[in-house]
């Protein structure tokens, strides 16, 4: 599994926000990509450790029944983005490199 990281680089003072984009694929074979938001994490790798420990509780809590037959996509990559806020509060997501 990859992940796809963009921005990693801190900005001094200013909270720090991930967009974890996680593949996954149902028991029907239809691909999907569950987003995760994720505040304060250290850096990317964390940022994919804590959205997928909120997949894993919200595919155990799903009530729909649809959850438990979802597996990640391994050969899809991770999407991380990081979420930027400017000096005006306006909120975008990191732009992809490459």
């Amino acid at each position: 599994m990859t992940i796809d990281t963009v921005s990693t680089a801190r900005t001094p003072g200013s909270p720090v926000a991930w967009l974890v984009g996680l593949p996954f694929r149902s028991a029907a074979d239809r691909s999907v990509r569950l987003y995760y938001v994720v505040a304060d994490a250290e850096n990317d790798r964390q940022a994919v450790r804590v959205a997928l420990e909120r997949a894993d509780r919200d595919r155990d809590g799903n009530r729909d029944g649809d959850g438990h037959d979802r597996q990640l996509s391994s050969g899809t990559p991770i999407e991380v983005r990081r979420v930027l806020r400017d000096p005006l509060g306006n909120t975008s997501l990191a732009v992809r490199s490459g």
